[in-house]
């Protein structure tokens, strides 16, 4: 029987690479959704690209968080597993 366990190495590059992933898509709809913001409502105002572009950013460094350290979010209650052998 194989298993095919990944290294700790491993792991972590997939974290990384789902936060740059995770990173580029949620800047590119911020910068997306301010660019049609700054030329349809706000008359080619600079300020929406970058708020939203900001926000786009700030999503995905919440959410790089919650990936690399899960017991920072509020809320959540890590229960150690209590195995005890009884004979």
């Amino acid at each position: 029987m194989s298993v095919d366990k990944q290294s700790s190495e491993d792991i972590l590059n997939e974290k990384w690479d789902f936060c740059i992933s995770n990173l580029l898509v949620k800047t590119g709809i911020g910068l997306s959704v301010g660019i049609v913001a700054s030329a349809l409502i706000f008359k080619r105002k600079s300020w929406p690209i970058a708020l939203s572009t900001g926000f786009g950013i700030g999503v995905s460094y919440a959410e790089c968080q919650k990936t690399f350290n899960p017991t920072a979010i509020p809320g959540v209650k890590i229960i150690k597993n209590s195995s005890s052998t009884s004979g």
